[in-house]
């Protein structure tokens, strides 16, 4: 098993590396153009929440999940449908015809979609001290399959991990295929007969291309590694993916103050400072009955 996994590579690890090379340009150009989709995407609906918050009053009485859903719902025409996110030129809502309004309906109440996973998990809102803000986030994208997947099957997070890992898959590659060539030379010195060298011609051929095997696959592991190092730097997609995330995070925050409201420090203060009075005064009273106990 092992001689035919070293034969393999000792004939086409270039090529698999080649291989390789073509399949994560591929992707990283599809996963960072689909995630330049999704930034712009959820800064508009980051903005227009915003937009909203700012009109809109919170009542009292009103339940925490109908006040979201009515920000969501005012918001919602203001919006793409999932089929043209992150397009630039926004269409008027009389240019949508029945099929449009039937996918923005999916897209709203759907069971993954992405309003119904705000809705579903607003009662992390309800509370008056605040939730964890990545934790709201990361559970409400993870239930919507065009953040976490590429062609609707393709998963976006693990794959892009993996692509990051490939520049240095291609210098082990490259040190593995130089390790091939120098363990294919090596045996072929034993069969060089140096007093007849005209003979041991096929023998050194044989050597040199070894060593020309092992050199090669070391120059295209470095030139490999280089090119999809520079490239995961012009497109960094987990960069781009962590700062739509992080808007997203705050778009969660500012709803849960326009619920609850931010007091300033100083509010704080004065709220504070009587309950702590309070306790010096249960504080001095316990040392009076323990001096008269004394």
């Amino acid at each position: 098993m092992l001689s035919l996994v070293l034969d393999f590579f000792s004939t086409y690890l270039i090529e698999a590396m080649a291989v390789m090379l073509v399949c994560g340009l591929i992707f990283r150009w599809t996963a960072y153009r689909k995630s330049l989709k999704e930034d712009n995407y959820f800064s508009t609906f980051v903005s227009e929440i915003e937009k909203a918050l700012s009109e809109k009053e919170k009542d009292s009485s009103e339940n925490v999940q109908v006040y979201v859903e009515d920000l969501l719902m005012s918001i919602k025409d203001k919006l793409p449908t999932r089929s043209v996110r992150g397009s630039k030129k926004k269409p008027s809502t009389s240019s949508y015809n029945a099929r449009n309004v039937v996918s923005l309906r999916d897209f709203v109440t759907g069971e993954k979609g992405l309003f119904h996973s705000i809705i579903a998990e607003s009662g992390a809102l309800k509370s008056k001290h605040p939730p964890n803000y990545n934790e709201l986030t990361e559970r409400i994208l993870e239930k919507d399959e065009n953040w976490t997947k590429i062609l609707g099957f393709i998963p976006i997070a693990p794959v892009s991990r993996l692509n990051d890992t490939l520049p240095g898959i291609f210098v082990v590659f490259g040190i593995f295929g130089t390790f091939i060539g120098i363990s294919m030379a090596l045996p072929e010195i034993a069969n060089i007969d140096f007093n007849n060298l005209e003979k041991s011609g096929e023998v050194l051929t044989r050597f040199v291309l070894s060593v020309t095997f092992a050199m090669k696959t070391s120059i295209a592991g470095i030139l490999f590694s280089l090119v999809m190092t520079m490239l995961n730097t012009l497109a960094p997609v987990r960069g781009l993916r962590n700062k739509t995330f992080k808007k997203m995070s705050n778009c969660f925050e500012n709803i849960w103050i326009s619920l609850h409201g931010k007091k300033k420090v100083e509010e704080e203060l004065i709220e504070s400072i009587p309950l702590l009075l309070e306790e010096v005064r249960e504080l001095k009273e316990y040392v009076k009955q323990s001096k008269k106990a004394s």
